[in-house]
């Protein structure tokens, strides 16, 4: 094997290891980094997978894929240089794709609904400045979620920022006292400082492009349940009522809430029963925070 057939194996091994990291820092780290890595992961993943796809479709199908089980390092070879070049333009292509479909469809939404401020909800600005704008819109389903656009830049000049939106239905707010009100704020919020709505509505996004990809399903899943439990003690430890965000919770599950199957993400996680099981283990872990007495007193900044 000559230097250039050796080299193609570097995305491999940087995937490999991004995966391991990714698996050690799930648990253990913050979530700017996991979803980093988890970015970083996909888009390794993308290059080898639409490279694999590429190399099938141009040797004739499922022969292709039958010579690749049974040598899977066919493809490190020099001579298959083009279609790593091919696979590398087609999965930045699919990822440009899915980042501009999520900034669409953000945008889309934010068009579609009436939407209005919240008088009296300052609490998810602070500490973020004026880039966080907290919504009100008219729905009877129990619905909040976050995501973030990108803005082309300010009157001054500078260049693009990021622009965080929190939105809260009608539906849920009619059911929830004040205090519960703040709390899914605050769960938002924290999908907003864990850079959630950013990462993560893009994962979500190109998981569903990929559909009949099982791996970056379950990680958009992984991910998602991660964050919501994640974004659960963030609203704790910020407002000092777990009480409060389990009795919204329990509430949006008994008006009939799920998730909206937006490509955002939404306050009560993944759709179906799946959400509805994982939010009933969310009040479950809410409970249990409240009797350990460890969040009494004044909420904190």
């Amino acid at each position: 094997m000559n230097a250039v057939g050796s080299l193609l194996y570097v995305p491999l091994v940087i995937w490999v290891a991004t995966g391991v990291g990714l698996l050690v820092a799930y648990r253990r780290s913050t979530p700017t980094v996991v979803l980093r890595l988890a970015a970083s992961f996909l888009a390794l993943w993308a290059v080898l997978a639409t490279t694999v796809l590429v190399w099938v479709l141009y040797h004739g199908g499922w022969p292709a894929v039958v010579a690749l089980l049974h040598s899977p390092l066919l493809l490190f070879q020099s001579r298959w240089l083009g279609f790593w070049a091919a696979g590398a333009f087609g999965a930045l292509a699919l990822l440009s794709l899915a980042f501009v479909l999520s900034q669409v469809a953000a945008r889309g939404l934010l068009q579609m609904l009436h939407t209005a401020p919240i008088p009296g909800a300052t609490l998810a600005t602070r500490g973020r400045g004026a880039a966080t704008t907290v919504l009100a819109f008219e729905s009877d389903r129990p619905e909040a979620f976050s995501f973030t656009l990108l803005e082309p830049g300010l009157p001054e000049g500078r260049a693009p920022y990021r622009h965080d939106f929190i939105l809260v239905s009608s539906g849920l707010r009619e059911r929830l006292r004040p205090e519960e009100l703040e709390a899914v704020i605050a769960h938002e919020l924290g999908h907003v400082r864990g850079l959630d709505s950013r990462y993560l509505t893009f994962l979500r996004t190109f998981s569903r492009m990929m559909r009949w990809d099982p791996l970056l399903a379950y990680l958009a899943q992984s991910l998602t349940r991660r964050e919501e439990f994640r974004a659960d003690l963030d609203a704790v430890r910020l407002t000092h009522h777990p009480r409060a965000l389990a009795r919204a919770l329990y509430k949006a599950i008994a008006a009939g809430g799920s998730a909206s199957g937006a490509p955002v993400p939404s306050f009560l996680g993944l759709p179906g029963k799946r959400g509805s099981r994982d939010a009933l283990d969310r009040i479950r872990r809410l409970v249990a925070l409240a009797d350990s007495g460890a969040f009494e007193g004044e909420p904190v900044d």
